[in-house]
């Protein structure tokens, strides 16, 4: 076959055959790297091919499902990793948009019903592995390796376009820049098919180190004496998750071999990143603050522990191979402490975004340049920080969502705007009433996945436009 096999470049070389690799929950089982090796290698003689095909992959955080991605890039194939959970009606719609090749999941799901598709008998540790019998006719570029979302469970059609390169180097660059070594051990707090999740994943095995795979949730006792027996190192986290975790009181959860705590996913308020940076130093640990973006794999800059609190509200500097800037408007470079847009270069910049299966053909429209659309300053040491956002973004609870497709879906009952409040989606109607938007409400939270108390909904006589006509989205933020 003419295309590149893909899993080996992941996992350290030097690292000992019979060191733990990762734990399974599921089943309560360790597996070395030479049996995760093996186990990868029977799952990509199953998925081989004549050609290289596209293949959906419902990820769990549990062994069957990480084989499945594994063995599947070992096969050659292009990847995209996706949320086992996601509405039905927005699993077909993907399905029958890319026609995927392969569709593979952990084998406590089931596929929805789809004709064309069959379903091989699964091993006793192996993925569900679904075969179509007419998978789309169009090309894959030979460096596509990896397709993830960029609009969280939404349903969104919209994926980011990574290749072999984009993976290994932020592998390499976050393994290095955390300091990960083959003693290093994550709990995997994160879904994989988010790609801070999937960071954590690909840095530690490029370390020869070792992860606890389980879906368990930090509010779960079970998670805590997970991390307890099998001596955790290291978690990483979203600021909801913080949050939390500043109730439950780290030093009461007993977890001694918990040394490092890493945060992204949106802006952690400065006084609950001053209290975690103190918490760590008197447990003798490390607290790092990152920022990164889907489009550039995973992270983009961190803040080392030995930087705090003296850059408190800082997101640090870029990772090694990589350069930040900050860009004005009429594109000349912003000087210490003026505001611009933030713009990222480095070797982990997406090959660009795919809307269908035509996408899929194409090589790399971005030639490692991400505009993040960001905006932000940086200061006399070269440190860098968030100020706002530019697009119609928003993070919540980590998840990353599109406010325009939270928009289309509302607007089919009256004109509708939505802003990022911080910790809440805030919705301007001029439709409605209270009724109505706790339906809305309850509606969204189970598409999303979110409590619905994310959502906060505001009745308007009109909503503020723009001299051209759009929606004046500045005056939106300065409501009360």
């Amino acid at each position: 076959m003419g295309f590149i096999r893909s899993m080996r470049f992941l996992i350290d070389g030097r690292c000992d055959p019979n060191a733990y690799a990762a734990y399974d929950a599921a089943s309560a089982a360790w597996y070395t790297y030479g049996a995760l090796q093996a186990e990868v290698d029977r799952v990509a003689e199953r998925l081989r091919h004549d050609r290289k095909l596209l293949v959906f992959c419902f990820i769990r955080n549990n062994i069957r499902s990480v084989t499945a991605y594994l063995g599947a890039l070992e096969a050659g194939h292009a990847v995209v990793l996706l949320d086992p959970d996601l509405e039905p009606s927005l699993k077909l719609s993907l399905i029958a948009l890319y026609r995927p090749g392969l569709i593979l999941e952990s084998g406590d799901t089931e596929t929805p019903g789809r004709s064309g598709y069959r379903c091989g008998i699964p091993t006793e540790d192996g993925p569900s592995i679904w075969s179509s019998d007419e998978p789309a006719a169009g090309e894959i570029h030979e460096q596509l390796t990896l397709l993830l979302s960029t609009s969280g469970s939404t349903g969104s059609p919209k994926l980011v376009r990574l290749s072999r390169d984009n993976v290994l180097s932020n592998a390499l660059a976050i393994r290095d820049a955390l300091e990960i070594g083959s003693d290093e051990r994550a709990i995997s707090s994160l879904p994989f098919y988010y790609s801070y999740g999937l960071s954590v994943l690909h840095s530690h095995l490029a370390a020869g180190a070792s992860v606890v795979l389980t879906d368990e949730k930090i509010t779960s006792s079970a998670f805590w004496e997970r991390v307890r027996a099998t001596e955790c190192t290291s978690f990483a986290g979203v600021p909801y998750m913080y949050m939390i975790l500043d109730r439950l009181r780290l030093d009461n959860l007993n977890v001694p071999s918990l040394k490092t705590l890493t945060q992204a996913g949106g802006k952690l308020g400065n006084e609950l990143i001053f209290r975690f940076h103190q918490l760590m130093s008197r447990r003798g640990g490390r607290f790092f603050v990152m920022y990164g973006q889907t489009e550039a794999t995973a992270r983009i800059a961190v803040l080392p522990h030995s930087c705090l609190p003296e850059k408190l509200g800082s997101v640090g500097k870029a990772i090694l191979g990589g350069t930040l800037r900050v860009e004005q408007a009429d594109g000349e470079p912003a000087g210490p402490g003026q505001s611009g847009e933030l713009v990222f270069n480095g070797p982990n910049v997406m090959m660009g975004y795919a809307s269908g299966p035509d996408d899929l053909a194409l090589g790399d429209a971005m030639h490692g340049e991400l505009r993040t659309q960001d905006i932000g300053c940086c200061d006399a040491d070269g440190f860098f920080v968030i100020t706002g956002r530019s697009r119609r973004f928003a993070k919540l609870f980590g998840l990353r969502i599109n406010l325009d497709e939270i928009e289309a879906m509302l607007k089919v009952h009256g004109p509708t705007a939505v802003i990022d409040g911080e910790n809440q989606l805030l919705i301007y109607c001029e439709h409605g009433e209270s009724g109505h938007y706790a339906e809305y409400g309850t509606l969204l939270a189970d598409r999303l996945k979110l409590h619905k108390t994310a959502f906060r909904f505001h009745k308007v006589d009109r909503l503020p436009l723009t001299s051209n006509g759009k929606i004046d989205y500045p005056r939106l933020q300065t409501r009360p």
